[in-house]
């Protein structure tokens, strides 16, 4: 990914207060993709983030998201005892779309006793 930057979203903190706590996350990286330089008219290769506090709450979890359309890998988190659900799904980021994915990866995510902590994506030219 040389040159290439990526924009990414996290519940935890969305940008650390660089939005008004009313506005819609999805909405704000599509903001910040798009001052990035990305055309929003393309496919992005979109990553989102499911976490569990266990390894067979992500294992239970994976094929709910899979049946969404996600490609998933279950692996621990970078920190932490918690485990992820690694998704990725190649899409035009829209955003309608994307605040649906965000309904959809909360309910798994509340179902299992995990925290769906938003997406990603590599800037696209």
């Amino acid at each position: 990914m040389t040159g290439k930057g990526l924009v990414c979203l996290s519940l935890i903190g969305v940008f650390l207060g660089c939005f008004s706590s009313k506005a819609d996350p999805d909405q704000a990286v599509l903001v910040q993709l798009k001052k990035a330089g990305s055309d929003l008219s393309k496919p992005h290769n979109i990553e989102f983030f499911v976490y569990f506090p266990d390894e067979l709450r992500a294992l239970k979890a994976e094929p709910k998201i899979k049946e969404l359309g996600f490609q998933v890998d279950v692996r621990p988190a970078a920190k932490g005892t918690d485990w992820l659900c690694f998704s990725k799904r190649t899409m035009v980021p829209e955003l309608a779309t994307l605040q649906k994915i965000r309904r959809d990866l909360t309910s798994v995510a509340k179902s299992l006793g995990g925290e769906y902590d938003g997406w990603g994506t590599p800037i696209v030219k």
